[in-house]
């Protein structure tokens, strides 16, 4: 028996859009014998019951979502939080939710609403992953599945036409000059919303990692290595929020510039986890390409809307 993980990404990497595909496919590297399961970069979220990627398949079986897969690995014995105490565990469960919960807000800020990432990276990133026409769409879906999220704690942003029917409201366009002139006093004006909008999301993870510090004090723990004795689910949680906040493929790099400066030393600490326990685990995987009934095609698309 061999299980395949669909995630995002390439044959020659993991994507660094989706925090929950790089914590199944971390976790199945840490747990997992290599010969026992593949992880296929699809990166075709239609294969999926709920629409989103990780999807593991085990003999017909499908299992979507991180809680999902890591429930039926853990019932296979696969188990990355089988060193914890049952008190432990629970602890886990809760830091686990809360961070899912959290960091996934600012997650989404930051890749897709966050005005350099969006347009400088983001968005054009899904070209390497679809194919005609599928890369225009679905990265406006989940950058309104993104508005929705971060509105829940204050976090929203303003399109163009939003700020063009603020600025431009009774003020006719009398030439092209004006036109041009106007085009960019809302770029301008974007662009101050966005910095506006970066402090806030700033102030927002300060809170939640001034949670996380108190945590590790309460547990005995340096917020520099991990929560308990040994590498736990909730570890591989923060760990691939981070490591796509403060990726440098990202063009904006307000949120690392703010915890080097409000936390020095506590990146280098986390990473230090990432590169010495993790790394070299994932380094062994070999990435594969899907088959064609897998691809995320034109084809595949209409097959599957019509199921």
């Amino acid at each position: 028996m061999v299980m395949e993980l669909h995630v995002w990404g390439k044959p020659e990497e993991l994507a660094i859009i989706s925090p929950n595909c790089l914590i199944i496919s971390w976790y199945m590297s840490l747990t997992i014998p290599l010969d026992k399961f593949k992880i296929i970069t699809s990166s075709n979220n239609n294969i999926s019951q709920n629409g989103e990627l990780p999807v593991l398949r085990v003999e017909g079986e499908q299992y979507n979502g991180v809680s999902d897969i890591i429930r039926y690995l853990v019932d296979q014995g696969y188990d990355l939080n089988s060193g914890l105490t049952k008190e432990e565990k629970a602890l886990n469960d809760g830091i686990s939710i809360f961070l899912m919960d959290k960091f996934n807000i600012i997650t989404d800020y930051f890749i897709f609403l966050n005005k350099l990432n969006y347009e400088n990276y983001t968005r054009s990133i899904y070209g390497q992953y679809l194919s005609f026409p599928l890369q225009y769409n679905t990265p406006l879906g989940y950058r309104s599945q993104a508005k929705s999220n971060c509105s829940r704690v204050g976090l929203t942003v303003e399109d163009k036409t939003e700020v063009e029917e603020e600025m431009l409201q009774n003020v006719p366009t009398v030439s092209k000059v004006q036109q041009l002139k106007n085009e960019s006093l809302i770029e301008d004006k974007l662009i101050m919303k966005n910095s506006l909008t970066n402090m806030k999301c700033l102030n927002l993870l300060d809170s939640y990692i001034e949670k996380l510090f108190n945590l590790h004090k309460e547990l005995g723990t340096s917020p520099k290595t991990t929560f308990f004795n040994s590498l736990s689910t909730a570890d591989l949680i923060l760990l691939s929020h981070l490591f796509i906040q403060t990726n440098d493929k990202f063009p904006d790099q307000f949120i690392k510039k703010f915890l080097d400066l409000k936390y020095p030393g506590w990146l280098d600490g986390k990473f230090n986890i990432f590169n010495e326990k993790i790394k070299p685990m994932i380094n062994q995987i070999k990435l594969e390409s899907p088959g064609f009934n897998d691809s995320p095609n034109l084809l595949n698309f209409i097959r599957y809307a019509l199921i």
